[in-house]
C-alpha cells in the first residue's frame, strides 16, 4: 500500500520545463489525481531539479503548492531526495513509497538502489488512483492526513525552537490523551491505522472491517481506541488495541500505535492505560499476555512491550509470547493527561457476580485494614462492622469505583448491610 508519491515537476507535475518556459501548464487529469489522492490520505511530495524559490512560486500560482510535503528542489540525485522525504515523513518504509517521473534515467537509478519504490513514467500519472497499490479504506480521518503531518512538522520546528529541556517541552504540548471503547463508526479508522502502522504493530497485521465487527459482537473480547489532542490540533484515533480476556488472564491479541506519535510516550500511556483498568476492573486476573511477530521494521513495538514489563515466557521461529504478571502499576508520561470514558467496554460486566463480590469485599478490606469480609459480612446495623465514618467512606469508594451516585433514598440497610446486598444493589444501578 501506498502511502506516500513523489513527482518530478518538469514534464511530469507539468508540461514543459520550468527553467526554459516559465508558461508551464499541469499535465491533464494531474490535479484532479491530487486531489483523489489527497482524499484517500495518501501523501505528496516533489523531488525534482529546479530552483526552489521560482518552484515553490510556480506551485502557488497552480493553486497547488499546498498538497506537497517535505518538497526536495536541488540538483542532487532523485535517490537522495526520495530517502530525505522518507526521513522526514517518520521514516516511512521504501516499500511503501511510489516515484513518478519522465526521465528513464531517473526512474532507472531509483529503481537500482531503491527496488523496493513504487516507480512510474509521467504519462501513467492521471490512472494512479486506479491501480491496487493506491487503493485504501477511507474514513472521515483520512483526508486530514496531510493536515496531520503539517501540525507534526509544526510541533518538530517548534521543539527545535524550545529553549528548555525535551520534557518541559513535552509538558508544554498540552496533551491530552481519550480512551474510550470503539464505535461502529470508527472501523474504517481502525482497519487504516492497522494497515498504515508497521513499527507499532505486535503482529504487522491489518483486520478487515467485518472482522473487526465480529470481533466487537463476540463475548469477552474488547477494543479500545485512543484520540489525541494536543497544542497543535486534534490527531484523531492514534491508538487501538484488541483484548480477549478470558480464564485468569487478559491477551492483548493486537495493538497499532500511530508512527505520527512517534517519541512522545503515547505507545506507553495507552497501552498502560488500558492494563491498569483490566487490572482495576478484572481483579482476578494474574496475569497479561501479549503475541509478537517480529518483522522486518516493527522491533519498536517489542520495545513498548519491554518498557512496559513485559517478559518473553515463549520463544518461538515466527511468534513469541510475552506475559506481565498482575497487579501492573501504572508509570506513564506525566506530560499526558489521559481522560477515560466512563462506560469502556471493558467495564465489569455485572453478569460476573463473583468478581463484584471479590471487589466489593476488596474496598471494605481496605478501609479496615483487615482480610476477614466475606459476602455475608454484616457491614451495617447493630452487628455491624463499620462505624458511620467508615460508611461513608465506602459509599464514596463505590461511587468512584463504579461510577454511580448514592441518592438519599438509596441509604438503606437493605443496600448497605453486607457485600451481597452491595452487589445486589450495583446490578440494579446499572
Amino acid at each position: 500500500m501506498i502511502k506516500c508519491l513523489i513527482w518530478d515537476l518538469d514534464d511530469t507535475l507539468w508540461q514543459g520545463t520550468l527553467s526554459e518556459d516559465g508558461d508551464v501548464a499541469l499535465r491533464p487529469g494531474v490535479r484532479e489525481v491530487l486531489l483523489t489522492l489527497d482524499h484517500r490520505g495518501i501523501l505528496q511530495s516533489i523531488a525534482s531539479r529546479n530552483d526552489p524559490e521560482r518552484a515553490s512560486q510556480k506551485l502557488a500560482e497552480l493553486g497547488i503548492d499546498h498538497f506537497f510535503l517535505y518538497p526536495q528542489f536541488g540538483w542532487g540525485s532523485k535517490t537522495a531526495s526520495i530517502r530525505k522525504i522518507a526521513q522526514e515523513m517518520m521514516n516511512i518504509g521504501t516499500d511503501s513509497l511510489a516515484f513518478i517521473d519522465d526521465n528513464p534515467y531517473e526512474r532507472y537509478e531509483v529503481s537500482m538502489y531503491l527496488p523496493d519504490v513504487y516507480v512510474y513514467e509521467a504519462g501513467a500519472a492521471a490512472a494512479l488512483p486506479k491501480l491496487p497499490e493506491f487503493q485504501i479504506a477511507t474514513s472521515e480521518e483520512t483526508a486530514k492526513r496531510r493536515q496531520q503531518m503539517m501540525a507534526r512538522w509544526v510541533r518538530n520546528t517548534a521543539e527545535q525552537r524550545f529553549s528548555g529541556t525535551r520534557e518541559e517541552f513535552l509538558h508544554s504540548c498540552d496533551m491530552r490523551l481519550s480512551i474510550q471503547g470503539v464505535q461502529n463508526g470508527d472501523l474504517l479508522r481502525m482497519v487504516e491505522l492497522a494497515s498504515r502502522t508497521t513499527q507499532f504493530n505486535n503482529l504487522v497485521q491489518a483486520p478487515s472491517t467485518s472482522f473487526i465487527q465480529s470481533y466487537m459482537d463476540s463475548e469477552g473480547k474488547y477494543i479500545y481506541v485512543g484520540q489525541m489532542k494536543d497544542r497543535f490540533g486534534d490527531h484523531g484515533i492514534v491508538a487501538m488495541a484488541m483484548v480477549h480476556v478470558h480464564d485468569s488472564g487478559a491477551e492483548i491479541e493486537l495493538f497499532c500505535i500511530s508512527c505520527r506519535m512517534e517519541g512522545r510516550g503515547i505507545g506507553t500511556a495507552f497501552l498502560g492505560a488500558v492494563l491498569s483498568r483490566i487490572q482495576q476492573e478484572r481483579p482476578l486476573l494474574t496475569e497479561a499476555v501479549c503475541r509478537y511477530r517480529l518483522q522486518e521494521r516493527n522491533r519498536p513495538a517489542l520495545l513498548l512491550l519491554q518498557l512496559l514489563g513485559f517478559r518473553c515466557s515463549l520463544q518461538g521461529q515466527q511468534e513469541s509470547i510475552y506475559t506481565l504478571p498482575f497487579p501492573y502499576t501504572y508509570s506513564g508520561p506525566e506530560w499526558i493527561r489521559l481522560e477515560m470514558e466512563k462506560e469502556c467496554h471493558l467495564m465489569i460486566e455485572l453478569g460476573d457476580r463473583r468478581e463484584l463480590e471479590h471487589k466489593v469485599a476488596q474496598i471494605v478490606q481496605t478501609l479496615l485494614g483487615s482480610k476477614d469480609v466475606s459476602t455475608e459480612t454484616i457491614l451495617l446495623g447493630q452487628q455491624g462492622i463499620l462505624d458511620s465514618v467508615t460508611a461513608v467512606a465506602l459509599i464514596v469508594q463505590l461511587e468512584q469505583t463504579f461510577e454511580i451516585s448514592f441518592g438519599d433514598e438509596d441509604l438503606t440497610l437493605d443496600n448497605l448491610s453486607s457485600v451481597e446486598n452491595i452487589v445486589s444493589f450495583l446490578e440494579k444501578e446499572k
